[in-house]
């Protein structure tokens, strides 16, 4: 398939020019950084920069133009202006260039017919000469099994997700937050106008791409509808795909309009859409980078029974409104369960044996080891979510680093020994120290395999989503049904 392969140059290109550099500046441009992004990432082919004054750079030689490179050219970054981009695309032409990504604007996404007719002119030029278009207006291609990226920073291993956003400053900073978070990429794509490769053309690709086993989209509007809808139900039928609409108000669409020239189209049209194709869909790229932990990091429950631990009655409460609220059963727990929870912490002093189980002051001994384990051994519960708040012991207004890894690594090794699904929840990060600390936990976590995220709401969120997709789905084996009555035995709060 010609669009498949020419994909696939646009992943794993075997060199790069970057046209636009240039030697006599005291600072770094773009096009500098798009260089020193291909050397550290490790990109192995030809780096070519381009600039008619020729000189040197990165201790590479500048070449006057596209032309003028000895060898072979796969894909050309853009940096100069827009007025001499069809000069570029005719030299990417005689080349045998196969891509041009454009960081360079100033095309439809200006509002004017100027803009509009000019990139209506390179796309022609680039048609005839059998150039494909990424762009204008965007970022690029950041592609780490071929050493290829727009950001110097980015990791250079590569994991199982897709992430294609129209938005280059979303794509910059999602990556960022994602990795953060122990999210890796197959590919990742900022895409801009869309004048030539675009939304659908992508989806396509992606959903046979062996590489790739979920699919994530930031979208403000499409070019074809009809073959968007189609594109969309199959992916969706092949892996999960997960989606933020942007443009989704009055006012956003008409942002949209002046940001990357497309149309937003209607929310209902939308929501309607992403339901009938089996999408998730996100209201945030916060929301986006919780799914993806989860669909990366929590093995699927068998349904929706949640055995939660904490600290504090208040936490408590706040926990089992919002839990219940997305739809879990918190299930009041049996006394014989209860009675061996009593043993284990050997104290009735503040705290509370029910579900939520409020350990008081022995959340901070071994003792979580053993509740931990208890309450995963439980067959009432589905899962497990285990709470680390961080601004809860006084007089400290953080936990020191080392009680909360002492903690954790006693709910970690209750995990490993029964392997009931489990979440970690890290919060009350209220101080800088905090901060280190909830970082540090969730890279410990990750590596178990546990998924983490930093509030109540947000695991709650997630987690309901990834539930109702594998339901929707028929995957789960055993879903226990939230029902009036087990909504209301999940809200209560027995005596202990």
């Amino acid at each position: 398939m010609a669009g498949k392969a020419e994909l696939d140059l646009v992943f794993n290109p075997r060199s790069v020019a970057i046209v636009g550099v240039s030697s006599n500046r005291d600072y770094e441009d773009i096009a500098e950084t798009y260089i020193r992004a291909l050397i550290q990432c490790g990109f192995s082919g030809g780096i070519y920069p381009i600039n008619p004054k020729g000189g040197e750079i990165r201790g590479l030689k500048i070449y006057p133009s596209v032309k003028d490179v000895p060898d072979s050219v796969d894909y050309v970054i853009c940096c100069i202006p827009a007025a001499s981009v069809p000069r570029l695309i005719k030299d990417c032409a005689a080349k045998g260039v196969k891509a041009v990504q454009f960081f360079t604007s100033g095309f439809s996404e200006i509002g004017t017919e100027e803009g509009k007719k000019l990139e209506a002119e390179i796309c022609d030029l680039a048609r005839r000469g059998g150039v494909r278009l990424i762009g204008p207006n965007c970022m690029g291609v950041y592609s780490p099994k071929a050493g290829v990226s727009y950001a110097p920073d980015y990791p250079k291993e590569s994991g199982p997700v897709a992430f294609i956003c129209q938005s280059g400053g979303n794509a910059i900073y999602f990556t960022r937050y994602a990795v953060q978070r122990g999210i890796r990429f197959s590919k990742v794509v900022s895409f801009g106008n869309a004048a030539d490769i675009n939304e659908s053309e992508l989806l396509e690709y992606l959903a046979a791409d062996p590489e790739t086993e979920i699919i994530a989209a930031y979208i403000e509007g499409v070019k074809d509808g009809r073959r968007f809808g189609q594109a969309l139900k199959m992916a969706a039928a092949a892996k999960p795909v997960i989606i933020m609409k942007g443009g989704c108000t009055e006012a956003g669409a008409r942002a949209v309009a002046s940001h990357t020239g497309v149309l937003a189209g209607s929310a209902r049209i939308w929501d309607g859409l992403l339901r009938q194709a089996g999408v998730i869909s996100v209201s945030n790229l916060e929301e986006l980078a919780d799914i993806l932990v989860t669909f990366l990091y929590l093995p699927v429950p068998s349904g929706w029974r949640l055995g939660c631990i904490d600290v504090g009655g208040g936490a408590a409460v706040v926990a089992t409104d919002r839990y219940v609220s997305c739809g879990f059963v918190l299930p009041p727990l049996p006394p014989e369960v209860r009675q061996k929870l009593r043993q284990l912490v050997n104290t009735d002093a503040g705290i509370s044996l029910n579900n939520p189980v409020d350990l008081a002051a022995q959340f901070y001994t071994p003792a979580v080891y053993s509740v931990v384990k208890t309450l995963a051994d439980y067959s009432g519960v589905d899962m497990l979510i285990f709470h680390l708040p961080l601004a809860i012991m006084p007089p400290f207004p953080s936990f020191p680093e080392e009680y909360a890894t002492a903690i954790l690594d006693n709910a970690i090794r209750a995990y490993k020994e029964t392997l009931k699904p489990m979440a970690v929840v890290i919060d009350q990060i209220t101080t800088g120290g905090s901060l280190e600390t909830a970082i540090t936990c969730q890279q410990k976590c990750h590596r178990e395999g546990i998924p983490t995220y930093f509030s109540i709401d947000s695991a709650a969120k997630a987690i309901a989503r990834f539930l109702h997709y594998y339901e929707n789905r028929n995957d789960l084996t055993r879903v226990c049904h939230p029902t009036i009555e087990d909504k209301s035995a999940g809200q209560s709060r027995e005596g202990s």
